[in-house]
């Protein structure tokens, strides 16, 4: 196992965890490794109205966000460093 399996496995261990993203209440939901992203689930008090493809309300529903594991130049991203202190605080 290289460094990075062991990093991914430790994000994967992260699963369920509550976080706070730039003031955010959120949840980690997912890794997703082929775009190397993190999915967040936003925890609002009332989320937001979701609309269908005509642009009508049909439902509410927690808005997920994506956030990037690396950076441009390989390195680990800066939102995903203050992902991770906020779990480490929570």
């Amino acid at each position: 196992m290289n460094d990075a399996d062991i990093f991914i496995q430790r994000l994967r261990q992260l699963i369920g965890q509550n976080c706070s993203f730039y003031g955010r209440d959120c949840r980690i939901v997912e890794i997703l490794m082929a775009e190397a992203h993190v999915v967040l689930e936003c925890r609002e008090a009332t989320p937001p109205i979701q609309a269908d493809q005509y642009g009508q309300a049909i439902s509410r529903a927690n808005e997920h966000i994506e956030v990037a594991l690396f950076d441009d130049a390989g390195e680990l991203s800066e939102e995903l460093m203050d992902l991770l202190d906020s779990v480490r605080a929570s």
